[in-house]
């Protein structure tokens, strides 16, 4: 379920209609909504629904992000049950039927009572902790079974930022060297982009989002096969490069010279504009070396100046009112011009952003492979870690059911 979104906020206040089947103790749910409108509420309500259908407390897990919010949650089942110890009877059942969503039995009256002593009687507590702490205990009892070292050493955020900088070192290095062609490459697409200003906050940024990149990279079960991958989202083939689409765009073979040509003569005899766009086309067809910088002037006879992000747009008025009137056949080779290179301009942009993001994958991947061959030489993990590894273990079917 999802969205719930009446705010609840206040102790003892009831919940909604989505909320209360979040809270059921029956239920699968998935709740999504927004800041302060009682998803930790919600969620404490449903651990107290299980505890009074009959659940053992061990047999509770709640995970949060930080420490902080594990010792909330605590904090406020530890609350309720207090409460309950010691709350009249009318009172005590008003609370549970917010609860429950219906008037509670003996048997839920009974069982809160003592559900406070059972909770702190139970061996280690509930389990209500952070995601981290929960993957390094998990991996701590089946280290076999993860496939690691039994010995592992987590990492502390300054510990993880030292290698992180020794690994940045070594790939750039590698890169700058010659040693490694690919990752050359890719070194050279990135700092075309990229002043060298940038890069050391380009490489932060990478090492930061390793989680997710490692990710990716494993769904799609190697580097090359997310390249692949990343260019068929945008549309682009391994053969199409920013390149050869300009070689393309430029040609002969992909302009209409006749029409453009006519046009180019009839604007010379139109008003100041006309003139001045007559010429700029009458010089690019003449033109033996149509490189970018010709191409941007040209470009400006069809297409507002704003084309390096956004929307590409074309110029409201390619041709003088009066001028379009008399030829509207010359307008209509210049919307046809227009829309070509629009087109083309879109093209091309889906083709660096393909090439560019191909390079950012190269050069995350040998960081993320730097990184690691120095976190296995001293057997230690990181956050990421934990999570990643974890997961992979319980998704063997050869030791997760167990």
């Amino acid at each position: 379920m999802s969205d719930a979104v009446t705010n609840i906020s206040e102790t003892g206040r009831l919940a909604n209609t989505s909320q209360q089947e979040a809270i059921d103790s029956h239920a699968s749910a998935w709740v999504s909504a927004s800041a302060g409108t009682g998803k930790t509420k919600v969620l404490t309500e449903r651990v107290l629904s299980l505890l009074l259908s009959g659940c053992p407390p061990q047999k509770i897990l709640c995970l949060t992000f930080t420490k902080a919010a594990a010792a909330e949650m605590e904090s406020r089942i530890f609350g309720y049950l207090g409460d309950w110890v010691i709350l009249d009877g009318e009172e005590l059942e008003n609370r549970i039927s917010q609860i429950l969503g219906m008037p509670p039995e003996a048997r839920h009256i009974r069982r809160a009572r003592r559900l406070f002593a059972q909770v702190l009687e139970t061996p280690g507590g509930m389990h209500i902790e952070t995601i981290h702490a929960f993957c390094q205990s998990l991996l701590r009892r089946f280290p076999l079974e993860a496939q690691m070292s039994p010995h592992f050493t987590l990492l502390d955020e300054r510990d993880a930022a030292e290698l992180l900088d020794g690994a940045k070192e070594q790939i750039l290095t590698t890169a700058r060297s010659g040693e490694n062609d690919a990752l050359a490459d890719a070194l050279k697409v990135i700092t075309e982009h990229l002043h060298e200003t940038g890069f050391p906050a380009l490489l932060t940024s990478l090492a930061s989002a390793r989680g997710r990149l490692r990710r990716l990279l494993t769904r799609h079960e190697g580097l090359a096969q997310t390249i692949t991958a990343t260019r068929a989202l945008l549309g682009v083939d391994d053969t199409t490069t920013p390149e050869s689409l300009f070689e393309a765009a430029v040609s002969d073979g992909s302009h209409d010279l006749l029409g453009l040509k006519i046009a180019a003569e009839i604007l010379s005899g139109g008003a100041k504009t006309d003139k001045e766009n007559g010429l700029k086309i009458q010089t690019w067809v003449d033109s033996t070396d149509r490189d970018i910088f010709a191409f941007e002037n040209y470009a400006d006879v069809f297409l507002t100046a704003r084309r390096g992000s956004g929307p590409i747009e074309i110029r409201k008025r390619l041709i003088t009112k009066k001028l379009a009137e008399y030829h509207p056949d010359v307008v209509e080779i210049l919307e046809h011009e227009a829309d070509r290179l629009v087109k083309f301009l879109l093209r091309r942009r889906a083709a660096v952003t393909a090439q560019a993001t191909a390079a950012l994958i190269q050069f995350g991947n040998a960081l993320l492979e730097a990184y690691q061959s120095q976190k296995d030489a001293r057997a230690l993990i990181d956050y990421d870690d934990l999570i990643l590894e974890s997961a992979r273990l319980l998704k063997r079917k050869d030791v997760a059911p167990w």
